[in-house]
């Protein structure tokens, strides 16, 4: 495995190889000024094949640059602009650095720290269904808070795929990595920059979508992985849960183990990062007193005003992250991921059971792939014998802050996925490897987001997405053991786009990408992805949390309701949550 890993890795180092992903309208134009509210701008025109028109807007602004006295600081509104603002292309992505992605991901745009900006796809028609404007769906990108952009999902197949079916779609940038998630633990940095980013983007569709034929009132977030962990975090705060009516949680959520830290945790890994970089200071402040002849030293609390300086006085390119940290830099905290949201205090007032219980009703939708783990086992090498396999999960629950129940854990677990396996069958290795790498990042966390969210007597639509076109890997396939849906193959079918691979879609693809976004599109403008019918009579039923297992699953030819979502193993998981030190602390 790691032979091949390097293979493909020297392999896709070739600037030749390198893959741009999607595929893209053959006609287009600029179009006249548009007098919005935020400032006039001048946007590109999608020709769509009835002869409609779908106008996108790139790189509109909604937040002052976060740069100099605003780095590290909450943002603040745009200010209106007079003259006509050119909106055809992309607005710059945040600062990010990944050695191992961007050989393969298409990074449109550059990385710079003034980011902060959305995009507007909207129909360019009116609708006598929609009276008050379209319904508006708002897109949050993942990338583990610390890759990507708005600008790896697409433009003209958004408009295509999901705007001809009568909704506006945004599509945010939000800061990553250190400026986004960067915390001193306390009021000095309080952190969180990303969410806040995030909210404020949602302020501006709140003010200003009604002037792109969007409707206010009826806004739907949705995102995948690190962007469903941020649709339903904001979901959870109150400075952001009454900007929206409808969420769409993919592949990620605040229930799943790398979505959020305490502060502590998350602040103790920014003074390791610090001193990584040559911080010199031990997280002490010394004052010195003189008193007549003699001095006296004193220690306050934790110098959080030096370390913040420190930080920000350092060049850009030492606080750019990737999926793959700096090179040579480990923490030691709980999680996988490095820069990602803390229990602040602030953005969340109170603890998030508490405040899991005061979302305000409404509709969700939210699942998984069948093979979630797949993915990250081509992210890095992995041995396939049951010593190195045993190793490696060992790690996991040091990592997953088990505290001293980390040993029983690594058994409880070890014993349920490999009791019966034989050493030398690698295939079957391989295998529930991939299952338990997919429960304890992705698959447990959703389950219980819609068993939780379903007893507290929202409306849930709980899925597993099955689908896959073997051919359409591309050269990531060379890092996969074997060839399912898994993280991120969803969503090429909604946005119309690849994000691993470029996607130039079959026939078979292009019956999934209406299956998929007939059902996100439904769900946006009504709530229930079955449509406008009467919610307990469609073929997608609501989840009840009585039938924790159950699900629908979707499939090119037998989309329908499935019961023992990931064969049951969420049961393993609720004994192991048990012992989880973190999740006691939030």
């Amino acid at each position: 495995m790691y032979k091949a890993y390097e293979a493909f890795i020297k392999y896709t180092t070739n600037p030749s190889l390198i893959l741009m992903g999607g595929f893209t309208s053959k006609h287009s134009h600029l179009t006249a000024v548009h007098d919005a509210t935020c400032g006039p701008v001048k946007g590109v025109g999608y020709d769509q094949e009835d002869g409609s028109v779908v106008e996108g807007f790139l790189g509109v602004p909604y937040a002052e640059p976060p740069i100099g006295a605003l780095r590290f600081k909450k943002p603040i509104a745009h200010r209106r602009w007079e003259e006509p603002l050119e909106c055809t292309k992309f607005g710059p992505r945040a600062p990010q650095n990944d050695e191992l992605l961007g050989q393969f991901v298409n990074t449109v745009g550059k990385s710079e720290e003034h980011c902060l900006s959305l995009n507007v796809f909207t129909p360019k028609w009116e609708s006598d269904e929609w009276p008050n404007g379209f319904p508006v769906m708002v897109f949050i990108h993942g990338g583990g808070f610390q890759v990507h952009s708005s600008s790896n999902y697409g433009c003209a197949t958004i408009a295509r795929n999901l705007c001809t079916k009568n909704v506006v779609v945004v599509t945010i940038n939000y800061r990553l990595g250190v400026l986004g998630f960067f915390t001193t633990g306390d009021s000095v940095c309080p952190g969180n920059m990303g969410l806040w980013d995030q909210t404020a983007a949602l302020q501006w569709v709140q003010d200003h979508i009604a002037s792109f034929r969007g409707d206010p009132d009826n806004v739907t977030i949705f995102g995948q992985s690190a962007g469903g962990a941020s649709v339903d975090l904001l979901c959870l705060s109150p400075h952001s849960n009454r900007l929206f009516n409808r969420a769409i949680p993919m592949a990620g959520n605040a229930e799943c183990d790398f979505a959020i830290r305490t502060s502590e945790q998350q602040a103790t890994l920014c003074k390791e990062f610090a001193r990584f970089l040559g911080w010199q200071g031990d997280g002490t402040k010394i004052i010195e007193v003189k008193m007549h002849e003699s001095k006296i030293v004193f220690f306050s609390d934790d110098d959080s005003e030096g370390l913040l300086e420190f930080i920000d006085n350092q060049p850009l390119y030492k606080l750019e992250m990737g999926i793959n940290p700096r090179r040579g830099f480990r923490h030691s905290q709980a999680g996988s991921l490095y820069f990602v949201p803390n229990f602040d205090g602030d953005f969340f007032p109170k603890p998030l059971s508490q405040l899991r219980k005061e979302v305000p009703k409404m509709q969700l939708m939210t699942g998984t792939t069948k093979y979630e783990g797949l993915f990250f086992i081509a992210l890095g090498a992995l041995s396939r014998n049951p010593e190195g396999i045993k190793k490696f999960m060992s790690r996991i629950f040091k990592k997953c802050d088990y505290g001293e129940n980390d040993e029983e854990a690594l058994e409880l677990a070890y014993n349920f996925y490999f009791k019966g396996v034989h050493p030398k069958d690698q295939e079957k290795n391989i295998q529930q490897i991939v299952k338990f790498i997919g429960d304890y990042s992705i698959n447990y966390g959703t389950y219980l987001f819609a068993n939780k969210m379903s007893e507290l007597d929202h409306d849930v639509y709980f899925y597993q997405f099955e689908y896959h076109n073997p051919g359409g890997f591309g050269i990531f396939r060379w890092l996969l053991p074997f060839l399912g849906s898994t993280h991120c193959t969803e969503m090429r079918y909604v946005l119309g786009k690849g994000i691993i691979s470029k996607f130039k879609p079959n026939e078979s693809d292009k019956k999934m990408i209406e299956v998929m976004t007939t059902y996100f599109t439904n769900f946006a403008k009504y709530g229930n992805p079955n449509g406008q019918i009467d919610s307990d009579s469609g073929q997608w039923e609501k989840h009840d949390s009585f039938t924790p297992f159950r699900h629908f699953k979707i499939d090119l030819e037998d989309s329908e309701m499935a019961e023992d979502y990931q064969d049951r193993r969420a049961e393993l998981w609720d004994k192991l949550r048990a012992l989880n030190v973190t999740r006691a602390q939030l």
